[in-house]
Formats: C-alpha cells, structure tokens, sequence
C-alpha cells in the first residue's frame, strides 16, 4: 500500500492496517515513508478511532504499535490527549466478551503507561496529562476485594508502581489512601497492592521526604502532582529546596510492621522486589534486623531458588544478625545440593552459594566460624553418580574448603595441627575418586578435564597471579598436597599411558604461568627422578616422548638420565627391527631425533657431547633407517664441528625458514605458523593464476560459454522431467482384499490415474525384441546413487612461470644463484583441488611431488649443460614437456552439462613458504560427456559391431515415437533403480562437401561410428581406414534406411522442407542432387542418456538426424556440429 501525498481522508481497512505495522516494523525506507507530518497526525487520529469502533479486530497490535513507536507518534500534547480519552473511554466501557474484554483494558492501562514513561511525560508536557492517568489508575485499583476484575486491579497498581519508580514520590501524597487498600484487599492481588505501597514508603525514606503516609485528607480524585516533584530533583532525585528534609519516623515505622506482618502473601519473585526495598528501608528507620529475621528466615528451608536466595541476601548483608546461625544454612544448602528431586539448577545454585559463603567468611577472619563449618566439610565429597557439573563444583568447594583448612593450620597452634594437615590431603586425595573413572577414558573425555581442572585447583589453592600475593612458590612446593599430586601424576603416567598428553598440558600449563613455573620444573625433575629409573624399555616408550621432550628442554634437569634411557631405546628398536615393523622404526626414530634437537637448543655442548654424542653415534651406524641415520650423522657432525652458541643460532634459524614461530616447545605437536607469515603469503597468493598456469591438453573443439540449469517444477518434492532420470523401481503391490475385490484404497491416486489413461498395447515380436535389446543395455548401466557411475577424464597439464615466480616468492638461497637449468625454481608437494557447481559428484585431489618452473622465453639452456637430475623424457618428447605436469581431472558425472572446474593449488616454495591460491578454471564441454556404449560381459569380439547396430536401431525407435515403447521402464545394475525413455528429435542441415565431412567425423567421432549404408559413401569411407569394426550395408539391401527416411532412391531430385505434420519421415530438405548413403553415431551420454547421429549425405550438403532421451543436449549439440563441419 503506497501512502498518499496528502492527509489520508478514506479509513484504513484491517488489510491496510496490517500492510501499516509491517512496514513500520520492517523499518527504513518502508518506515520513513509514513513519517511525513502531514501523515502522522492522519494517521493517530485513524488509530485512535479504530480502537474504539467494536468491529475492528487489529485492537491489541494496532496497541503495540502506538508503544513501540511511541516517540514517532506522541510529539504533541492532542496526541496524549487523545489517547487518554480513549483510555477513559476503553475503562468505561462495559464487558460483551468480545470487542471489550479485561485482557484489552489491561493492555491499554499497560501501553499508555509505557508511553508516558517512554516519552516522559511530566517534563515534556503538562502535568494534567499525568494526572489523568493517575487518576484513571487510581479509579480502577479504588475497588478492594471486588472477585471480577482482580487480576485489572493487579495491573493497575503494577502501571501506578512504574510511574512510581519513574518520579519518585509522585504518590507520596495518597499513600494514606494506598494503606487502606492494602488492608482491605484480600484477594491474590494483595501482592501489587503491597508493592505498591511499598515503593512509595521506599522512596519516602529514600528521599528523606516528610510527609505523612497516614493523612488521607488529601482526596484520590481529582489527583494534583506534587510540588516538589514539579519543581526539579536534585542528586538524590526528587525535592526542592523549599522542602522540608526528615522522616516522620514514627508513622514510616508502624507502616514498616504492616509490611512485615504479610510474607505470606507474597511470591518468590514478589518475596525479591519486597525484600530488596525493605532491607535498606530497615537500615534508614534504624529497626533490629532480627525483626527481618524473624519473618523471613523460613525461607531457607523452601523449595524455592528465590526464596533461598532472599535468605542468603539478607544473611550477606546482617552478617552480626545470623551470628551462629553459619551452620544451619551450610547445613541446608549442603542437603539442596543432595537431595536428587530439586532440579539441576537448583543444586549448582547451592553450590555457588557455599562458595560465596565460604569467601566471606575466610574475609572476615574469624577463626572460630572456620571451626564450627569444618565439621561440614567431610560432606562435601561429590557423590559417584551425581551429574558431570555437580561433580566439578564440589571438586572446586572442596579445594576452596581445602584453604580453609591451611588457614586454620596457619591462625591455631592447638595440638591439632597434624591432623589438620592430614586431612587437607585426605581431603585431596577422596575428593578425586568420584571422577577416578577419567584413567580409563579417553584422554579427551570431559571427565578427566575435570579431574585436572581440580588438580590444578587444589594445587595453587589460595595463591592468585598478583605480585602483591604474600604467599611464595616455596610455600606451595612444601605443601602436602603438591607432594601428594606429584606421586599422583607419576603413577598415572606409568599405569596409563594415554594420559600422557593430558599430564604435559597441565605442565605446560604451570610452565607458561609466570607465577608458578618453579611448580612446572619441580614436577619435571619429580618425573626425571622417579619415572625414567621406572619405565620399561618397550613399544609403549613413545607414548613418554612428549614428557620427555619437556624434560630436555628445562635447563635445570641433568640430562645424563634421558640420554642413557634414550640409548637403551635405540638399542631396542635396532633389534627389534624386521620386516614387519614398516614405518615404525622411521617414526619413533625421528621422534628421538627430535628431543635431541631439543637438548641442543636448550643446553651447553659441554653438558651433552658425551651422552649424546655416543647416541648418535650408534643411531647413524645401526639404526635400519637411512633418512634417520642421515639426519644422526648431520647432528653429530655439528655437535663436534660447532660451538654451542652459534649451534643454537643455527637451529632457531632453520625453525623461522620453516615458517615455525619461535615457542618455547620447539618440538611440540602443534606448531604454529606465523601470523605475520601468513599474511604475507597470502598477499602473494591473490594473483597467483597470473603465473601458474592449468591446460587443458586437448583443446575443446566449442567453447561453451552458457549452461541450460533446469528448475523444479511443481511443489519442489521432487525434480522434474531429465533432472530425476533415475528413480526406486517401486515394489508390486497386490491391490485386491481377502475376498479377491479391487481395494482402491490401497493405491495412490495417481497410479489409478495413470493406470486409467494407459491403453491396452499388443506388443509384436519387433517390439519385443526392441525391448529385450534395452532391457540388456540397460542392465550394464550403473546406478550411481547407489555404486560408482562412469568416469569423464579430463587431461590437462600444469606449468609455471619461472621469471615472476622467482621475483614474488624467491630468496637468496644457493640455488637460485645458480645459472641454466639448475637455476630454475621449483615447487615441491603439489596439491590441486577441484570444486565445480555442474552436477559431476565429488571430484578427486591430484597430487605432483615435483615441478620445475619454465625458463625464460630468450633464455636458450638448449645448448648449456643440463644436471643430472633433469631427465630428458624419451619417445620423441619437446623439451617444453619436462617442465609440464601431467594432471587428470576424473569427473562422475550425474547429468550430461557442460560447466566449470575451479581449482585451487597448495604447494611449498624452496624457501619453505607455503603457496596457495586459485588458478584458472577448467571449462569442460559437451564433447567431453561423449563416451561408448558399455558391452555386456557375454558378447563376443566379433559380434561387437552388430551389438551395436542393434543397440542403435533400438534406442531409435525408442526415441521416436512414445507409443514404440509405452511406459516402459528399465532397470539399471544393481536391480535398485529404474530409468524410462522419454526421446525428443531433431534435425540439422549442414552445407559441407561430402569430402569434408567424412574427414571431419574420421578425426572426432570415428570411435562412435557404428554403421555406414550406401555404397558411394562405403566405398569412400572404407579407403580412408580409419573407421573399421563397424556394420557396412549396401542400401539396396537396407530396410531401416528405408522406414526411417522414406526416400525411394539415392539420386531423386531436391527435397523440400515441408511444415505441418510432426513425422519425421514427411520432412524433405534440399540437400543434394544426388545421395551417397548415412552414416550412424551412437554416443552414451553418462550416467544414464544416449545420442543418436543419422547422417545423411549427399555430394555438397549433409542432413543429420538427432533422436536423444535427453532433449537440454540439444542446444550443446547444436553448437557441437556447427564447430565441428561449419568451422
């Protein structure tokens, strides 16, 4: 609907007004355009009379709009004005149950009041309009006890108690009149009258405003804003300064008794509003907090959360109050923790509230309240079967509870000072059985992160990341516990070797903390002391590399320990070395290595060369790999020939030309590329295409620069016509009931429909055999949704640029300062990816280990001398060729389309720079699908070409007409799907000597050929010799010849082309004078499709003939034989 350029005159319909709230909820343009002034005010008063007419139904939405957009609508005083008078006019009204309900009363008392807050009211416009609303509010509340209209009652002191907390004390003039109604009212909504009442006592004290909450000579209707609200608030919100400041506090205290003579009355949710005004309200008055006490300490023993927590806030706040009393609500939030039939959420509530607990009192520092909860912390321990979480924050209340226990044993010198200890690690020690199970699983199991999380919990206790924290690392490595976790982790790591990555994260862990790494080293040498005497020299030593790679690292372990366990470990993997180890022996060799470059890197030559140097010794002598040998040997020679210094320098350097950012855990098992790096690369990668090249080997005789997508046609539930050309072969389904009548029910309606319609056919031996001759071809087909489908190759090769390759990714290294051939770059570890939007199924990778870059166009390395390593390729290759790799794009094809490939490459440069981008893509045409009907496994080489003259006279009658063939239907290998014929034909003439023709199809579709007819044609055919295996008849002889093109003879005169008719047989073209015989195509189109070429051809014009079971190839064909005669 288009708003009109003047102010709307004819009323909106519901339709329109519907068409309204979506463009102003859409917002923008749609928004903006009913914005205009002289649109606006058309539009409230249109609004405004649609609420009160009774036959509009868009009541409550039209309602919701004039309060979203309350600040768009309500810019004048006659705005407010109207909607008060509405207002007053809904109220009045009385109920009929349908246009006049309490649900829409509610609702309008709700929006005007969120519209006068929202656009604030009292200081934009006049007070009058505030006071209306006041006094409509208080006119509804003025009912107590009235059963009908209670909950409209509740409402209304909730819309009262929002104006309330927007101007505080805008009320306090009434609150008389507001007691009284709280004692009179007696129904449920009792609540927001307390509430009520209470936020205007609340803001009274707050405001220290005096005024008398008892006078009610000041009357309810007509309601007149206070004064001091009119003249302006200061800081604390309300008052002028003519005001007199002071609470009356012997009326605010007996109004204080009312209030907390009525908990009862309230809900959990009403119980948190009502206490979070009444505690402060208690502190102003100066009242006993005992009183509080009193009334609401019941509600910690409720099944409540929110009444709980009103307890636990009142307890946080009169902490002197519930002096003793620590143990009673330790005691019931332990038992809400255990008791399984409170929900989930509950119970990890409970436990975040011990927690709480727990810090304020070890803030306050009172020894004696840590003693009299210390009995409480033995039934902390999470019980076995308790959820995942709860199990995880008893862990954390035990380890909480844990320093409690240390602070005892620091502020107590009473005798107990050993048993306290003792129980602190009892305490560590028990806590973990409930999640001992982690041993077992898998070391990514949630289970054992919670385990280590509680190690780690327990372990650094009270000792925070601040370098203000008076405790030191000394304290804590003297610690029971750390001592108990240190021989915790050992066992673990000799029993389980699958926690082995888990035990050197938490290490790392501590190691990376700059407050507790001296925890880290001293847990590695607990480990070098007591694990590596202990470990068994087998298969399962590799699972302890990585700790020992962490154990090489630090400096302050001696490495003569390793390096003996590591040379025994040599010893067994050179003995045990056979032809079944396969790769092995190269893997934990190399990991080996690696910690002895690691010990390199982090320690003095002086410390290692004896030990190590007798390692590597014996690996490059005996050790049964070669690269493993070979890189024994390079680190021995540079253990002897280098000093350490420049040793170390050399080997930071190799890690940054590998692209690995410096880590303190060099030989870790994720390495992190740079990110600076990367950026870089990947700024060279944007024009990569520029020099990288992929081609096609083959050129495409038609570019095919378009593609026919077909779309789904109906509801979408499943695609139509060529696009669903396999389908399920549906079960047969007996249709008829026990006593042998047709059940109509039992049968879809379409295939009664079908079934009706269908004729009764008389099927004639030649039918038969046109069908026994499908069936089998058919039958070699492969379903592909359901196995692998036929294959479309596509070769290309892949090349490089040697000049702009060198000057975007070269370095100064050695080779490229070489001259000719060796001079050349290379990229190594090649990886093609291959993506298409066309329907060719998941397209394969293609790997090339090495490719060197081609040389510089007037660069001639013919005549210089070639290296060794580049191989001249034999059988008549161009040299061009040894600088091109081979690349087969295997494609599955699912419809017979052309489309594109794109490809993406990923290769490593010399320098060890990572190449990726994308390069041209792949155009693949319709020639490509082109491929030779399958053979049946049981025809002889011999009858191969009949088979197939055959199969080409069948499809083409099965493609002519539909009556040939019916609805036939035929199934496909794997006897899962079944595929019909649905032919289409066509024809195209093509004004190209016969000569030419023939050559033409000898170099592109001699392997499709299956028959020629007609002598002339024969002869000339059978002397070129490239076209052999195939039928040859003389067309004397030939009836189908006959019946397909209904010419008489071969030297008639022109034919004309005649319109009309759809037979095939009736159309006549002028061709030639004289016809010299056809030659017959039969192409499969994969998965499932077929193409059929009859070309008759005369001395200077060819007709051909296309019959096809899928008609979108047409238009590829089409362009196929212009390119391939007319070209």
């Amino acid at each position: 609907m288009n708003p009109p350029d003047k102010p709307l005159l004819k009323p909106l319909s519901p339709q329109d007004w519907e068409s309204l709230i979506e463009d102003f909820q859409q917002g923008g343009p749609r928004h903006h355009k009913w914005t205009a002034p002289n649109l606006l005010q058309s539009l409230i008063d249109q609004a405004f009379t649609s609420l009160l007419k009774k036959d509009f139904l868009l009541k409550l939405p039209l309602l919701l709009l004039l309060e979203e957009f309350s600040e768009t609508f309500f810019t004048h005083e006659t705005h407010l004005n109207r909607l008060l008078e509405s207002l007053r006019s809904v109220i009045q009204s009385p109920l009929d149950g349908v246009t006049i309900s309490y649900y829409l009363k509610e609702q309008f008392m709700v929006s005007t009041t969120s519209i006068f807050v929202t656009v604030n009211a009292l200081e934009k416009f006049h007070s009058r309009f505030i006071e209306g609303l006041v006094e409509l509010l208080v006119l509804v509340i003025n009912r107590p006890n009235h059963s009908m209209d209670r909950q409209t009652r509740a409402i209304a002191c909730e819309c009262l108690r929002e104006l309330e907390k927007c101007w505080p004390c805008l009320l306090s003039n009434i609150g008389g009149h507001l007691w009284s109604l709280c004692q009179n009212e007696r129904s449920h909504a009792c609540q927001s009258y307390l509430l009520l009442f209470t936020s205007v006592v609340f803001n009274i004290v707050n405001t220290k405003l005096n005024v008398s909450i008892l006078n009610t000579s000041v009357p309810l209707v007509p309601f007149n804003v206070p004064q001091w609200v009119l003249s302006g608030g200061d800081e604390n919100g309300i008052g002028s300064k003519e005001v007199v400041v002071g609470l009356n506090y012997k009326e605010l205290r007996r109004a204080m008794a009312f209030l907390l003579e009525s908990p009862q009355l309230f809900t959990p949710s009403g119980m948190m509003e009502f206490l979070g005004m009444v505690m402060p309200m208690a502190v102003a008055l100066e009242l006993q907090a005992s009183m509080l006490k009193v009334q609401f300490f019941w509600m910690i023993y409720s099944f409540d959360p929110l009444s709980c927590h009103a307890v636990l806030a009142m307890y946080s706040r009169f902490l002197d109050v519930f002096d003793g009393q620590e143990g009673e609500i330790f005691t019931r939030l332990l038992l809400i923790s255990k008791e399984t039939h409170h929900y989930l959420v509950f119970r990890l509530l409970a436990l975040h509230w011990l927690l709480g607990l727990l810090s304020k009192l070890m803030i306050s520092g009172e020894v004696g309240k840590y003693k009299s909860i210390f009995e409480l912390g033995l039934r902390f321990y999470p019980a076995v079967f308790d959820p995942l979480a709860l199990k995880a924050l008893k862990l954390d209340l035990l380890a909480f509870y844990s320093i409690c226990l240390d602070r005892l044993k620091l502020e107590s010198f009473s005798g107990e000072e050993v048993g306290i200890g003792k129980s602190a690690a009892k305490l560590f020690e028990d806590g973990l059985v409930s999640v001992s199970a982690f041993k077992w699983l898998p070391p990514w199991s949630t289970e054992t992160a919670v385990a280590f999380r509680a190690f780690h919990k327990f372990l650094i206790g009270a000792s925070s990341h601040s370098d203000n924290d008076p405790s030191t690392t000394r304290t804590l490595m003297d610690s029971t516990i750390f001592h108990t976790l240190q021989g915790m982790l050992v066992d673990m790591t000799l029993q389980f070797q699958r926690l082995v990555p888990v035990i050197v994260s938490y290490t790392d862990r501590l190691l990376g903390c700059q407050k507790h790494c001296w925890l880290g080293e001293r847990m590695l040498q607990t480990v070098d002391e007591l694990l590596l005497p202990n470990v068994k020299i087998d298969y399962k030593l590799s699972s302890y590399l990585p700790i020992f790679d962490r154990i090489a690292e630090n400096i302050t372990i001696p490495p003569r320990g390793l390096l003996d366990l590591l040379d025994k470990f040599m010893v067994f993997l050179v003995e045990k070395h056979g032809p079944d180890t396969g790769l092995k022996s190269w893997s934990r060799g190399s990991k080996v290595l690696g910690i002895c470059r690691t010990m390199l890197m982090h320690h003095h030559s002086s410390r290692l060369f004896l030990g190590l140097s007798r390692l590597l010794a014996f690996t490059c002598l005996y050790f049964p790999d070669l690269e493993v040998r070979d890189n024994a040997r390079i680190y021995l020679r540079m253990l002897i020939c280098i000093p350490g210094v420049k040793l170390r320098d050399i080997l930071n350097q190799g890690e940054q030309l590998l692209g690995i950012s410096p880590s303190s855990h060099s030989s870790s098992f994720f390495n992190v590329h740079s990110p600076r790096q990367h950026y870089q690369n990947l700024k060279k990668s944007r024009n990569i295409s520029a020099y990288i090249h992929i081609e096609r080997t083959k050129p495409l005789l038609v570019k095919q620069t378009w593609s026919l997508s077909l779309l789904p046609l109906g509801d979408g539930s499943a695609k139509a016509g060529y696009l669903e050309s396999i389908r399920d072969s549906d079960p047969s389904v007996d249709i008829r009931d026990h006593n042998g009548n047709e059940n109509l029910l039992t049968a879809p309606e379409t295939e009664r429909i079908c079934k009706s319609q269908e004729p009764l056919r008389v099927m004639d031996s030649k039918i038969s055999e046109i069908l026994e001759i499908l069936r089998r071809h058919f039958s070699c087909i492969p379903d592909f949704r359901h196995m692998p489908g036929f294959k479309v190759r596509i070769s290309c090769h892949l090349r490089f640029e040697s000049e702009p390759f060198s000057h975007i990714w070269g370095d100064n290294s050695p080779t490229s300062q070489l001259d000719g051939a060796d001079g050349l770059p290379a990229i190594y570890a090649t990886v093609l990816q291959f993506s298409s939007s066309a329907p060719y199924g998941p397209i394969p990778s293609y790997r090339i280990p090495c490719l060197l870059g081609e040389p510089p166009r007037n660069d001639d390395i013919s005549g210089q001398s070639v290296s060794l390593d580049i191989v001249p390729i034999e059988d008549g290759a161009t040299e061009e060729e040894s600088f091109r790799a081979p690349v087969t794009i295997d494609l599955e094809p699912q419809e017979p389309t052309p489309g594109l490939v794109d490809v993406s490459i990923e290769a490593n440069a010399e320098n060890g720079q990572v190449i990726r981008g994308q390069l041209q893509s792949i155009t693949v045409g319709i020639e490509d699908m082109f491929l030779k009907a399958i053979i049946p496994s049981d025809i002889a080489e011999d009858g191969i070409p009949a088979y197939y003259s055959q199969l080409f006279n069948a499809l083409w009658e099965a493609c002519g007409a539909p009556s040939n063939i019916g609805r036939e239907t035929f199934q496909l290998k794997g006897q899962k799907g079944v595929a019909a014929i649905s032919g289409t034909r066509s024809v195209k003439l093509l004004e190209v000597p016969a000569d030419f023709l023939i050559r033409a199809t000898e170099q592109y579709l001699a392997p499709f050929v299956v028959s020629v007819i007609g002598e002339p044609l024969v002869n000339m055919v059978r002397d070129g010799g490239i076209i052999s295996n195939i039928i040859w008849k003389d067309f004397a002889s030939d009836s189908f010849l006959e019946s397909t093109t209904s010419v008489t003879g071969l030297e008639r005169g022109p034919l004309h082309l005649t319109y009309g008719d759809d037979d095939e047989s009736r159309s006549s073209v002028n061709i030639s004078k004289r016809n010299m015989g056809c030659i017959f195509v039969l192409i499969f189109l994969p998965p499932r499709f077929h193409l059929l070429l009859q070309m008759e051809v005369s001395d200077l014009s060819t007709l051909v003939r296309i019959r096809t079971d899928y008609w979108p190839c047409l238009a590829y064909v089409d362009d196929y034989l212009e390119g391939l005669f007319l070209a």
